[in-house]
């Protein structure tokens, strides 16, 4: 996959949106290639660490949140 960088998939190139600002709650396919095979439907709020920034994003890559502990 990508070099491990995690990031909301609004901002991810393979997060297929309708338009150049994605919102958090737009919810579209993942086509990141070893992902879609698995036909991913995620949200704009989704994250994960095969993210690739848009072209021209400024949006940083954010750490991968903690487990939550129960």
């Amino acid at each position: 996959m990508a070099d491990a960088s995690w990031g909301n998939c609004k901002n991810c190139r393979f997060f297929a949106a309708n338009g150049d600002e994605p919102g958090a709650d737009e919810v579209q396919s993942c086509n990141q290639p070893e992902l879609k095979q698995f036909a991913l439907v995620v949200s704009g709020d989704s994250g994960c660490n095969a993210h690739e920034a848009r072209t021209g994003e400024t949006v940083p890559s954010y750490e991968e949140p903690a487990p939550s502990m129960n």
